[in-house]
Order: C-alpha cells, then sequence, then structure tokens
C-alpha cells in the first residue's frame, strides 16, 4: 500500500518497504513570507510567484515520512498558557465609547444649574491693562466697524475693509454698517476662505 509523505516540499506516495535514505528530497525549514516574496528558511531561493515557490526542490534527501508534521500554535492556546503562568489577570479599561458616554449623560429635562465663573487675578489684570489702553486711545476714523485708524477717507473712495465694497459718501455713510472679512485670505489647495 503506498502512503503519502508528509516532509515538506515532497508529497510524493511511497512504499514503506522501499523507503531508504536518499529517496525523500524535502525542505526541513519553515516557509517564509516576506514582503512579495516567497520562500523556504533552509534555501536562499526567493520567487514572487506562489506556484514558483511550491515547485522549488527540496535541499535536503532522507527517508520519506509517514507522520504529519505538528500543527503550530495557536494563539488560544498560547495566551491561556500564559495566564496561567502568571496566576491573576491585568485588566487595563480604555476610553468609553461615544454611545456609552451618551448614555451617562444626563437627561435634557432635566434643571440647568449656573457654572460659577472664576476669573485669574492675572487675567484680571491684562483686562484692566486693556481697558486702560482702550481708554487712551479713542479709535480714529468716526467708523465703529473699524478695528485700526484709518487715514481720512476721500469722497467716492471703497471702504479699506477687505471684502467691503461700500463707496464712502461722506461723513453720513460712516452710520452704515459695514460687512466685512476680519481675517485675511488664505488660498489653500484651490480654495479661498478667509482665516
Amino acid at each position: 500500500m503506498a502512503l503519502l509523505c508528509y516532509n515538506k516540499g515532497c508529497g510524493q506516495r511511497f512504499d514503506l518497504d522501499k523507503n531508504s535514505q536518499g529517496s525523500c528530497v524535502y525542505h526541513p525549514g519553515v516557509p517564509i513570507f516576506h514582503d512579495a516574496l516567497k520562500g523556504w528558511s533552509c534555501c536562499k531561493k526567493r520567487t514572487t510567484d506562489f506556484s514558483e515557490f511550491l515547485s522549488i526542490k527540496g535541499c535536503t534527501k532522507g527517508c520519506h515520512s509517514s507522520e504529519k508534521p505538528p500543527e503550530p500554535f495557536s494563539q488560544v492556546e498560547t495566551s491561556d498558557k500564559l495566564v496561567a503562568k502568571l496566576g491573576r489577570e491585568l485588566i487595563v479599561q480604555g476610553p468609553k465609547s461615544a454611545e456609552k458616554m451618551q448614555r451617562e449623560r444626563p437627561s435634557s429635562d432635566e434643571l440647568r444649574q449656573q457654572l460659577p465663573i472664576k476669573v485669574s487675578r492675572s487675567l484680571e489684570q491684562v483686562l484692566e491693562k486693556l481697558n486702560l489702553a482702550s481708554e487712551d486711545q479713542p479709535p480714529k476714523g468716526g467708523s465703529s466697524c473699524q478695528a485700526e485708524a484709518v487715514a481720512e477717507m476721500r469722497t467716492g473712495a471703497p471702504c479699506q475693509n477687505p471684502g467691503c465694497k461700500v463707496m464712502y459718501r461722506g461723513p453720513e455713510s460712516d452710520k452704515e454698517a459695514c460687512t466685512f472679512h476680519p481675517g485675511i485670505p488664505v488660498f489653500h489647495e484651490g480654495i479661498l476662505h478667509f482665516g
């Protein structure tokens, strides 16, 4: 009765009576798959094609073997043995999911409480300095919407604020609303916006 050889790279059928030293050519190493290359740990030959990898001739001669090779370690068995060796399990709790946080939030029907406002002493000092500086320098130009001081405007000149296209018609136009962009124009990847 012909038996199947389980040596890696052989796969031939053999008779137990005719099994002699040197009748089997096989790979004693393990298969290696690294990037796109495939090969055996016992040989230097590497290939990118899987069928070529399977047809790489064995590098070692020996007897045919009818015994199946042992199964590779499974992750479950390894982790169970590791827990048994350590004795106790360390559990680390990660951040909460958005769904769990939504469930823990108070109902929107509950009464809302006013949060206490605390201003640090250093912030109060800076705000006092800003108030003193703004009282010393009143805004120039007469328009309350302009952030910077503006030189005298001539009648018929366009507004100096970016994005505002209103023409200055004299002191009566100072009371009109000025719609402008306070930031600078930003051109990024073909898109224009104001920063």
